[in-house]
């Protein structure tokens, strides 16, 4: 059975198969380790993919000649090896992207493995677990994906300097809501949190609820009127 882990490879050489058949193993590892990628890149993947794809390797190489121990072991080296790299690829590029080109590094890790999971769509054994929907944009999904995982940090495709400083006034607009009193709180998320984009509606929103779940961030008046009064600035500077 191809196991979908990303734990160490086994050490032993894979001696009596040829190298056509280990790419091929090799590839049938990347489409099943990028599975879930697949779906988060908007595409419909069988829930029993793994038993399915091990299924169908057991038919497709059926003609190799190996004892079922061989194959069994070189199944799950390749998806070993196959899940080792991804786990480097996709970790580093998360961890790293702090500015706008380690942004775009990321956006281009997840085409890459958007364009394996394309590639699957049309592999014997993965066109019937892996399916793209009609008109199916990849440069779209993985953008809207690498910007998913970099909001929290402000650093998503759509967050201009203005849109992450209301972002701020909404989270004060929650943390000093007890101390500026609900009316003031309020007129904020009126004046500054009001947006057409569902995209940066739930951002403020979930600034707002953040900020309202801790209300110890600020713990003064003052403080929160400085800080209020700092955010008022940067919005009225212009930034887009």
């Amino acid at each position: 059975m191809i196991v979908v882990a990303v734990g160490a490879v086994l050490a032993s050489p894979a001696m009596s198969q040829t190298q056509a058949q280990q790419d091929r193993l090799d590839q049938v590892g990347r489409y099943v380790v990028t599975a879930p990628i697949c779906e988060r890149l908007g595409m419909t993947v069988d829930s029993e993919l793994p038993n399915k794809a091990d299924a169908g390797v057991t038919a497709e190489t059926a003609s190799w000649k190996l004892d079922g121990a061989t194959l069994e072991r070189l199944k799950n080296e390749a998806v070993g090896r196959q899940g080792a790299m991804f786990t480097t690829d996709l970790e580093a590029a998360s961890a790293a992207a702090k500015t706008d080109a380690q942004l775009r590094a990321l956006r281009t890790v997840l085409l890459g493995y958007g364009r394996t999971c394309v590639a699957a769509t049309s592999d014997p054994i993965f066109s019937k677990l892996i399916l793209a929907p009609p008109g199916y944009d990849l440069e779209r999904a993985a953008t809207d994906m690498a910007d998913s995982m970099l909001e929290a940090g402000g650093l998503a495709s759509w967050q201009t300097p203005g849109i992450q400083a209301r972002g701020d006034l909404m989270m004060l607009a929650g943390t000093c809501r007890a101390k500026i009193g609900a009316a003031r709180s309020d007129a904020l998320v009126r004046e500054f949190g009001s947006t057409n984009d569902p995209r940066v509606r739930g951002y403020y929103k979930r600034s707002f609820d953040e900020g309202l779940a801790d209300q110890t961030i600020i713990s003064t008046l003052a403080g929160c009127n400085r800080a209020i009064q700092r955010n008022r600035a940067k919005i009225g500077t212009g930034a887009r």
